[in-house]
């Protein structure tokens, strides 16, 4: 024995080492596949502003490295015990620390859209949960749709408005749930003004229960009358009658 490994010893030793190696960063991997998978994710709610991405906990304009909107989503990679936890912003592609003060989770969203319903006026998106002139941001009509995001409150419902391209708060009570329908679909085409939706199969004033627009789409329920079909119009959340040469 020469205390020293002789080359085949040596070629042993490495191959060992290098197998050991690959393991060890296959089960690193793994890990951090593993933490991505669980990780939640939330999403920014910010009523003015932005959300900083900080290199530390604490506000400071010096440990700013993103901006963060209404909307935005993050990963949460670790929950710390204070206002500050550490998450991974696929917008910036970064990883840093926010406030959770203004993050919600987006696991118990409700991402349902719903119909507005006013019998006159509108309905206003709020910044707040409260009925005050002064924070309003916006107006939604009947059939306009919004994006449900949260439905914890008992009046008030956080949602995003496709039309305004905003989030707010709306009083509840003017919201229809979606109606499940059936039926081939046609869209409205045709008209100067617009298409009467009507609870009966008349031309008359009085029976108007909504106006459709050219592009609208209905879902055709009834076609056995010549000129009147019943139709339901998701844009309104109603069923009615409408005349069948504006639809294609």
């Amino acid at each position: 024995m020469t205390g020293k490994m002789d080359r085949t010893e040596s070629k042993t030793m490495i191959k060992w080492m290098l197998a050991l190696l690959l393991m060890i960063g296959v089960w690193i991997a793994a890990g951090s596949l593993g933490r991505a998978a669980s990780s939640d994710t939330y999403t920014v709610r910010v009523e003015t502003g932005y959300l900083a991405l900080r290199t530390a906990q604490a506000y400071d304009y010096r440990n700013e490295i993103g901006k963060l909107y209404t909307g935005d989503t993050v990963e949460v990679e670790e929950y710390g015990s204070g206002d500050y936890w550490y998450v991974y912003s696929a917008k910036l592609n970064r990883y840093g620390y926010v406030n959770n003060n203004y993050l919600y989770y987006s696991g118990i969203t409700d991402d349902t859209d719903y119909t507005v319903s006013v019998a006159t006026g509108y309905l206003a998106l709020r910044t707040e949960k409260a009925y005050d002139y002064r924070n309003e941001i916006g107006k939604l009509y009947t059939g306009d749709t919004v994006e449900v995001i949260d439905s914890s409150d008992s009046g008030y419902w956080y949602v995003y408005s496709y039309k305004l391209n905003k989030y707010g708060y709306v009083n509840k009570d003017y919201l229809i749930a979606p109606v499940t329908v059936c039926g081939p679909e046609y869209y409205v085409t045709g008209t100067t003004y617009y298409l009467a939706l009507r609870n009966a199969k008349a031309y008359d004033a009085a029976n108007e229960i909504g106006k459709l627009h050219n592009g609208d789409y209905v879902y055709v329920q009834d076609t056995s009358d010549s000129t009147y079909w019943y139709v339901y119009a998701p844009q309104l959340n109603k069923y009615g009658y409408v005349n069948k040469n504006y639809l294609r």
